[in-house]
């Protein structure tokens, strides 16, 4: 026998729903429905598809400059510093002639820069490892961007804002796969892996992480203060006066108590050595070290090591010094 089945279910089932035809379960409007949801993606297609073409410039042009720039390092038209500068003292050279000569001093670093830079433009030109690629050549020109601002390099400054904002593009472009890479990929290690033992003393890396940042900058810090403090000596004095002495040119009073002086036009050390002074007697002592090995630790070196060069009551101001000592008269003035 037939279950009967009750008229209101039989009602209910045949009636249309609220906000469709009869004999249709599309919503009312449909052909509008439809033409305002491709219109929709004909935009999302035509965002994407910009988005694709100026992805792709933006690698290609980073990755032609960047070869160029290359190039230019292993022909040695990069780098390059005229003779002009080679007669310069390091204070009278300009941000510019500094770096450029700074890295024109070694060829083989100049090869290098240049390596990686080929390296990077060569992992953006194609799509799979353009990651890898963008991650290197924005390591590359942050550093080269941050150099240029600070040594006032004026002729590179807008190239360099350009490299770095389309590498900035292109990354941020590729943000979704950094962060599952990065953040959501599970580390290689988890923490069912560790020892029991490693567990338990998990908590007091809380402790040493902090301690090892305040121990060593506490650490630089008191050897900065020991050995690098700028006492009222410190820096480059020209002989203006002579007695007693010969051949002195310049005296130069340095970091961790040491000096040197030089003679001559071309500077030559004749002496080097540490200094001590005395504010209450105003006395100065100066004792030579009896090598002339250039790579002496000059933190370690041991009285026997020295020998007595100069002793003399002093006189300074912010300008001038004078020593007088037994036989001996200098007066100095401040270079630098």
């Amino acid at each position: 026998m037939i279950n009967a089945i009750p008229p209101k279910a039989i009602s209910a089932c045949h009636l249309p729903k609220v906000g469709t035809h009869f004999f249709s379960e599309k919503p009312v409007g449909y052909p509008n429905f439809v033409l305002s949801t491709n219109k929709n993606i004909s935009i999302m297609m035509i965002n994407k598809q910009t988005h694709l073409i100026l992805h792709t410039i933006a690698r290609y042009f980073l990755a032609t400059i960047f070869l160029m720039y290359a190039f230019a390092k292993i022909l040695g038209t990069q780098f390059t510093s005229q003779p002009q500068v080679w007669d310069k003292t390091i204070g009278q050279l300009s941000g510019f002639e500094l770096t450029w000569f700074y890295f024109g001093y070694s060829y083989g670093y100049g090869i290098f820069i240049a390596s990686t830079q080929i390296i990077a433009s060569g992992l953006l030109f194609f799509r799979k490892t353009t990651r890898v690629g963008i991650v290197l050549y924005l390591s590359i020109i942050t550093n080269i961007l941050v150099l240029d601002f600070a040594y006032n390099i004026e002729g590179a400054k807008g190239m360099a804002i350009i490299l770095t904002g389309l590498a900035l593009f292109v990354l941020l472009s590729e943000f979704k796969g950094f962060y599952e890479f990065f953040i959501q990929k599970p580390a290689l290690f988890k923490q069912e892996d560790n020892p029991k033992w490693l567990n338990k003393i998990r908590v007091s890396k809380f402790i040493l992480i902090p301690l090892v940042f305040i121990g060593l900058f506490t650490f630089t810090f008191v050897l900065k203060n020991k050995y690098m403090s700028k006492n009222e000596f410190f820096g480059a004095w020209k002989v203006a006066q002579l007695k007693g002495k010969s051949g002195w040119n310049r005296i130069y009073f340095q970091s961790a108590n040491t000096f040197s002086i030089r003679s001559g036009q071309n500077f030559q050390e004749i002496y080097s050595g540490k200094y001590k002074f005395d504010k209450a007697s105003q006395t100065i002592w100066l004792q030579a070290f009896k090598t002339n090995d250039k790579n002496i630790d000059v933190l370690s070196v041991q009285e026997g090591q020295m020998y007595d060069l100069l002793k003399a009551k002093y006189q300074i101001t912010e300008k001038e010094l004078l020593l007088n000592g037994e036989g001996v008269n200098i007066k100095m003035e401040k270079v630098r």
